[in-house]
């Protein structure tokens, strides 16, 4: 088992500045997923860990060992790369075993750690195929596999499923669950913009933006306790509804064309101030309202429905539904959510908290 210790690690291209002091710490058998918008430096981060990328300034240190002058292969880390990266001409036994004959392994041991990897991927009946016998979803496993017979004490994936179609991604991240599942002393870190496949897996998110750390926890903590606006925004699917907010004279709180209300935050509400509420969250009211608007398109997904209800914001309001709601396009539509799930943000982004 390793731990990952990153201190004020930076990154320039020249005058340009992509990692901008970056702390984390990984514990040993972490399952940890760094997600963010494209640019945002999460996979120039995963490559300075791997060794790919020259370190500008800062520290890593893998197990207690600073490892800013080793080279990847001495860093006892596997990587699994967005591209399957196999040999066309080996086969799967091959492919898995590769790295173990470069370095003159046992043949035991290589028989051994492959027939392992292939049973705990369920690739033993395709060991003897060729890549192009392969699907997409059979292709990433064996290059996952082939990370795995090499026993490495950090595992780091850079997007693995991103040129899967959607039924595959599916699969194969049930199948990396089950890995982490299977592993559970090795340090794992997972890169992605899909913040479904962040929630799933990880034990604890690393959200970045603009090669800066915005929020680390848990998936729950994320979701419930956002940092600030772009957490809220970027965690949750659809996204987190965002609402101009004013203070009455009675000193309750106004949305955009919706009823004063009362909220658990005693915070001021100044110019800026924004009100956030998951689209989960809203159900349509009989009373009082925090929204109304109408029912513009109107999205029938079976279990549920997502509407996008046009309510005087710049962005049409979305809420989650009942798949059997009667809602029809130009319906009027007043809506509510329970106090305590809801977000209120400063003008500068940051949370404020209930009192």
């Amino acid at each position: 088992m390793s731990d990952l210790r990153i201190s004020g690690l930076k990154k320039s291209y020249g005058s340009v500045s992509v990692l901008k002091g970056i702390d984390l710490t990984i514990e040993a058998g972490e399952f940890v997923v760094f997600v963010g918008p494209s640019g945002c430096g999460k996979s120039t981060l995963l490559r300075m860990i791997a060794g790919l990328e020259d370190i500008t300034d800062g520290s890593i240190a893998i197990g207690g060992r600073v490892v800013n002058d080793l080279p990847p292969a001495d860093r006892a880390i596997a990587m699994v790369f967005q591209s399957y990266a196999l040999y066309p001409h080996m086969t799967v036994r091959d492919n898995m075993s590769f790295g173990m004959r470069m370095a003159k392994e046992p043949k035991a041991e290589i028989e051994q750690r492959v027939n392992r990897a292939a049973e705990m991927l369920q690739l033993t009946p395709l060991l003897d195929r060729l890549p192009k016998q392969l699907s997409g979803g059979q292709r990433q496993r064996v290059a996952i596999g082939r990370a795995i017979t090499r026993d490495p004490k950090v595992f780091l994936f850079d997007e693995p499923l991103s040129n899967l179609d959607a039924a595959l991604r599916v699969a194969t991240r049930i199948e990396i669950a089950r890995l982490k599942q299977s592993m559970p002393d090795t340090t794992m870190i997972y890169v992605t913009h899909d913040q479904v496949e962040a929630m799933t897996l990880a034990d604890r998110i690393v959200v970045m933006r603009a090669g800066s750390v915005e929020q680390v926890g848990t998936p729950l903590e994320l979701y419930h306790t956002p940092a600030n606006r772009f957490v809220a925004g970027f965690i949750g699917s659809p996204a987190m509804n965002f609402l101009p907010v004013t203070r009455v004279d009675d000193g309750r709180i106004k949305a955009v064309e919706g009823d004063a209300i009362d909220l658990p935050f005693s915070a001021p509400v100044e110019a800026g101030t924004v009100l956030g509420v998951r689209p989960e969250d809203l159900t349509l009211a009989s009373g009082s309202a925090l929204i109304r608007g109408r029912a513009s398109v109107i999205e029938n997904l079976g279990e549920l429905a997502i509407v996008y209800v046009d309510a005087g914001t710049p962005e049409p309001v979305i809420v989650k539904l009942p798949g059997n709601s009667s809602l029809r396009p130009g319906d009027a539509v007043a809506l509510t959510a329970p106090a305590d799930r809801l977000h209120l943000f400063a003008a500068d982004g940051l949370a404020l908290r209930p009192r």
